[in-house]
């Protein structure tokens, strides 16, 4: 549906349709509604970028990139233990999960709600019937099996975010493997959407991706934009089966990773330092952001595994109300301060916002100032 608020274009992190919204300028907003890590790009990232920035001519800039990321590719298969032919690079997440589509071509596309709105969007614009798949929070926005499994039977192509965005929470591994064991004997092409699991300390505890040459219809996707903080670079990732790499990327157009890419993501991967870096920031913001929240009258946040919460705004507060999900964002975003509207998703509804776990000044002042707006009546 046509969007007028601050995710008019279907997603968070616009601070400039905000900056229009509220009348200042862009960067002046802590950005709640993207969730990037705070901690910024790895050091060697930043290093490899400089030296490459200041070889003499640029060539990082003046010649054509790799068309086909080698380097990157030679570098993932050595960090996670996989054939190159089994890996390819996206300019960022978004691409491939398109891609994925335009290789599949599927009439049907399942879509767990609620979940990222690329999925449905990649659909939407080729005219092909959305499945849904719903999930309630009653029943901790996890999909009951036996649907899970009729729906991934019914489709061509199935999304699955794991952790899912916007709720933050992981599918139980033995009801992934379950469901892609059914994808492959239905024919069935399962993109499993990892995004945010780099996020998750064990995380590659809770993926298949040790197994995936045990499922040949099913797809895992990855990004390198959120953990690393790579918005701006755009770089995603993705591993199935030679044969599915080959079809997917004869859709994908020449030179679709930049070369400043390329080298950001090769460094990335060699720096351990940031990664337990990363985790042990997590580990105390989440808990700190987690209690500040569940501190506030009319705010309940539900407690994902990454790093952004899904807030669930008091239905009992908010009799007779409608909208109220728009209005915090309006009124925090007057206050500088960005967060997501979860009514644009499917299967929430307009008392659902989504916060993104950041620094702790800025956790304090997203508390301090959701307290203001709370005791103010500005919302409610």
């Amino acid at each position: 549906m046509p969007l007028s608020g601050v995710e008019r274009y279907g997603h968070g992190g616009d601070r400039w349709t905000a900056g229009e919204m509220f009348a200042r300028s862009a960067d002046t907003f802590i950005d709640f509604s993207a969730n990037i890590n705070p901690l910024g790009p790895p050091d060697a990232v930043m290093r490899v970028l400089r030296e490459a920035l200041e070889d003499k001519g640029a060539p990082v800039l003046t010649r054509y990139p790799d068309p086909r990321a080698r380097n990157l590719k030679r570098a993932l298969a050595k960090r996670y233990g996989l054939s190159e032919e089994c890996l390819m690079i996206g300019n960022g997440g978004a691409e491939l999960i398109d891609l994925v589509n335009a290789a599949v071509r599927p009439s049907r596309v399942g879509v767990m709600t609620p979940s990222f709105a690329e999925y449905e969007a990649s659909a939407r614009k080729r005219g092909q019937e959305t499945v849904y798949l719903p999930t309630e929070e009653r029943e901790g926005f996890q999909p009951e099996p036996e649907a899970l499994f009729k729906w991934v039977r019914t489709v061509d192509l199935a999304y699955l975010g794991h952790p899912n965005n916007p709720t933050g929470l992981t599918i139980p591994y033995r009801q992934l493997l379950a469901v892609a064991e059914e994808a492959a004997i239905a024919g069935t092409v399962l993109v499993i959407d990892e995004a945010f699991l780099d996020f998750v300390p064990d995380g590659q505890a809770h993926s298949l991706l040790s197994r995936l040459m045990d499922f040949p219809t099913t797809v895992l996707l990855r990004s390198m934009t959120k953990f690393y903080a790579l918005p701006g670079l755009r770089l995603g990732w993705g591993v199935a089966s030679p044969d599915w790499i080959r079809r997917i990327e004869a859709h994908q157009v020449s030179w679709s990773i930049n070369g400043l890419a390329q080298l950001a993501g090769e460094a990335a991967l060699t720096d351990q330092f940031f990664e337990k870096a990363t985790h042990r920031w997590l580990s105390v913001e989440r808990d700190f952001l987690m209690d500040g929240l569940q501190k506030l009258s009319g705010v309940r946040p539900i407690p994902g595994e990454v790093n952004y919460f899904l807030l669930k705004l008091d239905s009992s507060v908010l009799e007779g109300s409608a909208g109220v999900s728009r209005r915090l964002q309006k009124a925090l975003g007057e206050r500088g301060i960005l967060i997501r509207d979860c009514s644009t998703y499917p299967g929430l509804d307009d008392t659902y916002v989504r916060v993104a776990v950041r620094s702790r000044k800025e956790n304090a002042l997203l508390l301090q100032k959701l307290e203001e707006v709370l005791e103010k009546g500005e919302v409610f």
